[in-house]
């Protein structure tokens, strides 16, 4: 089934985090600049929460710039690879943002880690092809990111990549990490263990996120002041 033809088929969902579907967003790229990087390979997964198997879309694009090796080692895609078998970038790309969208529409908040990294690499690919008109709309998403609802609730020592804060939380992936799929229905996991540990996280979740950076961008760019460390940037967006 198309992921298109889908998402057009739910029905409006209720604002209530506990019950309204979900959809994971990740993405492996080419290097950590969204100015000149692109997305190698993205991931979509519908997770209904009525029940049933995640509804699993997986994307391979042919980027059209050079992978950086740093990140071919982390994401094991070569150049070859990639322009051998990826997929046109701005049908792929477009796909992505439509898929996004009508899921907005449909009230299905997108839920990604490091929500920030993700949309920012899917806004620089569509201004690249033309699409501007689709990456200021992803400006205005409803985006459930883990990793700053994890920096508020856990108040723990230690890293805050995926694989730290799914330890914490007693989330397990069905897979290996730094692969699009696994790390989509890992982000899914851990945000419906936060949800159900957690009860009191609004539905109106943009605000409450946004303050919660604040306070941490905050707490960060005074220790780095200390520390000869680089700062943040203290507004959370996309």
């Amino acid at each position: 089934m198309d992921i298109l033809e889908e998402l057009e088929k739910i029905p409006k969902q209720p604002e209530d985090l506990s019950t309204c579907d979900l959809l994971g967003f990740d993405t492996e790229t080419t290097g950590l600049d969204f100015k000149k990087d692109s997305i190698i390979s993205a991931s979509l997964v519908l997770r209904k929460r009525s029940g049933g198997e995640d509804e699993i879309y997986n994307f391979l694009i042919n980027p059209g710039v050079p992978i950086d090796p740093k990140a071919s080692q982390v994401n094991g895609f070569s150049q070859e690879f990639v322009e051998r078998n990826g997929g046109d970038q701005k049908e792929e790309v477009e796909k992505i943002a439509k898929a996004i969208l009508i899921a907005q529409q449909k009230g299905i908040p997108l839920v990604a880690y490091n929500a920030k990294f993700d949309v920012k690499m899917l806004k620089g690919d569509l201004e690249r092809i033309g699409r501007e008109d689709l990456a200021e709309k992803l400006s205005r998403i409803f985006v459930l990111d883990p990793l700053v609802m994890d920096r508020e609730l856990s108040h723990r020592p230690g890293k805050r990549n995926l694989k730290s804060a799914m330890e914490w939380w007693g989330a397990e992936p069905k897979g290996d990490y730094h692969d699009a799929q696994v790390d989509t229905q890992a982000v899914l996991d851990l945000l419906c263990v936060m949800l159900k540990s957690c009860p009191s996280i609004p539905y109106n979740a943009m605000e409450w996120q946004r303050d919660a950076y604040r306070r941490w961008a905050k707490s960060r760019n005074e220790w780095a002041e200390n520390n000869g460390a680089f700062k943040v940037e203290e507004e959370w967006g996309l």
